[in-house]
């Protein structure tokens, strides 16, 4: 009896401790969701450019990372999926496609309904896509919902430097956007390391990408708070047969075509050799898993030092020569890489970094002063050209790549690299004739 009666008190303390744990927990979380709600409301307090800074660097670092995250691991797409070499280097193509495209529509569209709207809609579209790919078993429809995962991330490139241009300084843009072409790079590089790490140690690819897509979900949190309400935004009507026309007015100019069919070859050459790079490292004889590939990357550490010196160069030589000298660095490279060894990989890596990133920087430049309007449209058509060069590239090297392996991606890569400077020899000869041309009209 007493012991009966003994038990029956500690079971009715066991249920009362029991009782007060649960709801000195559900307290916490409510006391703990208090704090970050009133910590997220003191954000509002932060001067308005440093949360357009700091929201479009972020945004920035989402964008990239959701690309860029796969790179490492197309070998493991191409077992997990038993498809050919093409179809999983696909997995790149489709969003850089989808990005280029994405590209045109939101950069024209913003100028009529506002740039903060669109940039908080996409980038959430597009991490949506994000969480849904991990679980997708049909590689058709995984390719199909990266393409639209790059369209809708497309607004970060699209708007990222004209919102800070409106919303900023002039003499604050510089820096400004210096921060957002290096949160570019970390997104890319961190993300690819992120991806490679985790697809080996978590158990898969699809581990990975849920974890990419949560933490890059996290910091989308971030933007959303922080990013300020336009104060000088005036919307322009939308005029579809304007843009068209002065797309049409850039493509009849020879000298812009050459620059834009040189950015897509050299891009289309930098971003593909990293692809059959990746293949050809996780195949006999290197075998090197997942995590060590992805360390390769690092190499693009190089492009972001060569970036910051090419506006020191153009200044003592020109952007042309600037172009030139970026592609004889990716040509050398090219060479460099012939020889079956990690460490010359990795040097050539490097150089191939440095080169077409100087290239690009120049190129870029040179767009903008060759143009007296309808500028926003020129690198438009630029951003397009430099994306379908990635995404369309790999139609041509894959052939050399199942006829000659490794050498004929290299063989294939010099090919273009070659037509890159035929292009600015076309360049220079469109500039002497238009030169001596008006003169004699004059």
């Amino acid at each position: 009896m007493g012991i009966n009666f003994i038990y029956g008190i500690d079971k009715y303390n066991i249920f009362y401790l029991s009782l007060l744990d649960r709801y000195s927990k559900c307290v916490n979380t409510f006391i703990l969701t208090i704090q970050l709600h009133t910590k997220l409301r003191a954000v509002k307090t932060i001067p308005s450019y440093s949360r357009f800074v700091i929201s479009i660097c972020l945004c920035s670092i989402v964008t990239f990372s959701n690309i860029y995250w796969l790179q490492p691991l197309l070998p493991v797409l191409q077992k997990e999926f038993q498809i050919t070499s093409l179809s999983a280097n696909l997995a790149m193509s489709a969003p850089l496609l989808g990005m280029g495209l994405g590209l045109l529509i939101f950069a024209s569209w913003s100028d009529s309904i506002g740039r903060c709207k669109i940039l908080l809609g996409g980038t959430a579209a597009g991490l949506l896509v994000s969480l849904v790919l991990p679980f997708v078993e049909n590689y058709s429809f995984f390719l199909s919902l990266r393409f639209l995962q790059g369209m809708f991330l497309a607004v970060c490139p699209a708007l990222a430097v004209p919102l800070l241009g409106e919303e900023l300084r002039k003499s604050w843009l510089p820096g400004a956007v210096g921060f957002y072409v290096a949160s570019n790079t970390i997104g890319g590089i961190s993300s690819r390391l992120m991806g490679g790490v985790s697809a080996e140690h978590l158990g898969g690819w699809q581990n990975a990408g849920i974890l990419i897509a949560l933490i890059t979900t996290i910091l989308f949190v971030g933007v959303y708070y922080l990013l300020p309400k336009q104060k000088h935004f005036k919307p322009a009507p939308l005029k579809v047969t304007a843009c068209l026309k002065a797309y049409g007015y850039h493509l009849k100019k020879p000298q812009l075509l050459l620059l834009y069919l040189l950015i897509g070859l050299a891009f289309g050459t930098f971003v593909n050799l990293s692809n059959y790079l990746m293949i050809v490292l996780g195949d006999y004889p290197y075998n090197l898993p997942s995590d060590i590939r992805s360390l390769m990357f690092l190499t693009l550490l190089g492009g972001t030092t060569s970036s910051s010196l090419a506006g020191k160069f153009a200044k003592k030589h020109s952007q042309i020569a600037g172009v030139i000298l970026g592609i004889s660095m990716m040509l050398i490279a090219n060479f460099m890489m012939s020889w079956a060894n990690i460490y010359t990989m990795i040097l050539g890596m490097v150089l191939i970094s440095i080169g077409f990133f100087f290239c690009h920087a120049q190129a870029s430049t040179l767009i903008g002063r060759s143009v007296t309007k309808a500028k926003g449209s020129a690198q438009a058509l630029y951003s397009l050209f430099y994306y379908s060069g990635a995404s369309l590239g790999v139609f041509f090297l894959e052939p050399f790549y199942l006829r000659w392996g490794w050498h004929g991606v290299l063989g294939a890569t010099r090919i273009a690299l070659a037509l890159c400077i035929l292009f600015v020899v076309l360049y220079q000869w469109v500039a002497v004739y238009q030169k001596k041309h008006s003169h004699v009209m004059s």
